[in-house]
């Protein structure tokens, strides 16, 4: 007889419980999202139409990428005509903060001051007043389909005269040009911003 009173209360309390079909959460299910309508049979002139337009891929990279390489010996190569890669060439510089002394254009020289970020130098720099910088000849050479560009330390003589030493000692600057090429690469192919 218990398990017959248990049976009933159970079943009465789900009853209770039961959502009657006007009562429900989805009354209507009119407003549901439905399928598309296919036609069928061929379709009309006006749906025939291909839109053949294209969006332009807005480029979110900075750089020249793969249009720039480094080649051994340290020579920087850009694949673009002398007159853009000399621009080219001067934002990056602009934007590495090196400071451009001098410049022949028609030669494809540029005379920079360029102050060596390697570990020896960073690790002695506390003992030094201000950072040595050295005169660097960048040279842009025009190719057939490319530009080279190199960098070497500049002679002697500008050198003394950029340092200012006036006893006549001259210590010879560390020829940081494979360095510089890196630096002015990396930017070149990865951070360099439009104009």
């Amino acid at each position: 007889m218990r398990v017959i009173v248990k049976s009933l209360l159970l079943a009465g309390f789900l009853a209770s419980c039961s959502v009657t079909p006007e009562e429900g959460r989805y009354r209507s299910t009119e407003n549901l999202e439905r399928p598309p309508t296919v036609m069928s049979g061929s379709p009309s002139r006006e749906q025939r139409i291909v839109d053949n337009s294209s969006i332009p891929k807005k480029n979110d990279n900075t750089g020249l990428g793969a249009d720039v390489y480094l080649v051994t010996p340290a020579q920087l190569n850009i694949k673009q005509p002398f007159d853009q890669a000399w621009d080219t060439l001067n934002r990056a510089l602009k934007q590495s903060g090196i400071k451009i002394t001098d410049h022949e254009r028609n030669k494809g020289h540029l005379y920079i001051n360029y102050s060596s970020s390697g570990f020896f130098e960073k690790f002695l720099s506390f003992l030094k007043e201000e950072p040595k910088e050295s005169n660097y000849l960048v040279s842009v050479t025009k190719g057939a389909a490319e530009t080279a560009i190199t960098a070497a330390i500049s002679n002697k003589t500008e050198q003394r005269g950029a340092s200012g030493d006036q006893d006549g000692y001259y210590d010879a600057p560390v020829d940081a040009s494979e360095e510089l090429l890196d630096m002015l690469y990396k930017i070149i192919r990865d951070d360099l911003v439009e104009k």
